[in-house]
């Protein structure tokens, strides 16, 4: 079948542009999959300053209803945890988890002298360096000291994957590269969808050149290689897409098809111990009792509905999830009916692997600084246990100093 020179570039740059960095992919296609990894981490970014004090709700105190009289969650309608905490009322699902011991909430997490810009306190949750600007990410400098060597990178898949539009600089790595994959559809060969054989066409004639393809410069070996490994990548996650089934009812939105495609991954054996995916809005500082409303609903229906998938496969065990948000909301409502930057909030981690409780102290809704609440708990201290007791890595060295261990997770 003949292949115009244009059409078949226009297909096959668009799939190798997605991948064609440095060793990115080392697959293990060829073996049909190797076992997900052991440890799993999902990162949650709640993007735009997640207000806290609205998702884990203080109702037994009476200064969080002198500080918010028409945004407040009344307690009746407060899913209660505690005798003092609870979360809201469009989170049925996590209060769910929470009462099997499979949701752990964190309270008061922030870092000392807090910034309220999101741009800056982004990149301190990100980075996990408050005091310096820093080029590479937590988890990115995690996945430069576990990154194989040559001699074993065959064992890699992928070392993390982005669900996002854009790399965050959580990934951001010296030795390692994350590819942002958010669309299977999207990760193959571009050809007339009512023609099949054209696109079989267009991937022989890729394999032939690559494959046959010789010239006496630097890096053209290595460079024959990705080409190689980008189609049978795209050959290996489309069939895991195709492969998979689940009864789990995923929300109908961004947020809920990035969850369903991390756990497509999973089930499906792709080799990656880090994702990461954003649920964006929440900056509110009007309106926020619709808007936060919606966005609660939508984290707690897609990840509840994330966990029991991963129950169904007999994955949960292997699973973390983490929520983090740049920064919590002030205490007392605005003229707008809504909350402006903040300081300190809570952390969700949920999984089958997790202890599940409120961990920490609330921090005090009226010894505040500048009108914002004092952290209680320093969000290097959630990092350190994850990497510690998760991935048994050391902390120190990825966070350049030591920081106490929450009892999170279960004794095995």
């Amino acid at each position: 079948m003949g292949i115009s020179r244009r059409n078949f570039l226009k297909g096959s740059i668009g799939l190798y542009a997605s991948l064609s960095m440095g060793e990115l992919l080392t697959l293990a296609a060829e073996a049909g999959g190797r076992p997900a990894s052991s440890r799993i981490l999902v990162v949650v970014q709640l993007a735009g300053g997640n207000d806290g004090l609205n998702m884990v709700v203080p109702f037994a105190d009476d200064a969080y209803y002198k500080a918010r009289p028409t945004i407040g969650i009344k307690q009746k309608d407060v899913l209660q945890l505690n005798q003092s905490v609870g979360l809201h009322t469009g989170m049925p699902e996590l209060a769910e988890q929470f009462k099997k011991g499979k949701l752990a909430v964190i309270q008061g997490v922030g870092y000392p002298e807090p910034s309220r810009s999101h741009f800056r306190s982004i990149e301190i949750w990100q980075t996990a360096e408050p005091r310096k600007v820093k080029d590479t990410g937590w988890l990115g400098r995690y996945l430069d000291l576990s990154a194989p060597t040559k001699a074993n990178a065959s064992d890699t898949f992928f070392p993390a994957i982005n669900v996002d539009p854009i790399l965050p600089k959580t990934l951001s790595a010296q030795k390692v590269i994350v590819p942002s994959v958010n669309n299977v559809a999207e990760f193959q060969f571009k050809a007339d969808p009512k023609n099949e054989a054209d696109r079989l066409a267009q991937i022989e004639a890729f394999n032939s050149i690559y494959k046959d393809f010789k010239l006496d410069r630097h890096y053209v070996d290595q460079l024959r290689a990705v080409g190689m490994d980008t189609t049978a990548a795209s050959d290996y996650l489309n069939k895991i897409v195709q492969n998979y089934k689940t009864t789990s009812q995923y929300p109908n939105d961004g947020f809920g098809k990035g969850l369903k495609f991390i756990a497509q991954m999973i089930t499906g054996g792709v080799n990656c111990k880090i994702y990461n995916i954003t649920l964006g809005g929440f900056d509110t500082h009007t309106n926020e009792g619709r808007n936060h409303d919606q966005l609660l609903r939508k984290l707690s229906s897609g990840l509840n509905a994330f966990q029991q998938d991963l129950e169904a496969h007999n994955k949960d065990q292997d699973v973390v999830v983490m929520t983090f948000s740049e920064f919590g909301r002030r205490v007392a409502e605005n003229g707008g009916r809504g909350t402006d930057h903040g300081t300190a909030a809570p952390m969700l981690v949920l999984g089958s692997s997790i202890k599940g409780g409120v961990i920490g102290d609330a921090p005090s809704l009226t010894n505040l600084e500048d009108g914002d609440l004092k952290y209680k708990t320093d969000f290097r201290t959630v990092y350190a246990t994850i990497l510690d007791r998760w991935f048994s890595a050391d902390s120190k060295q990825v966070l350049g100093d030591k920081f106490d261990q929450l009892d999170l997770f279960q004794k095995t």
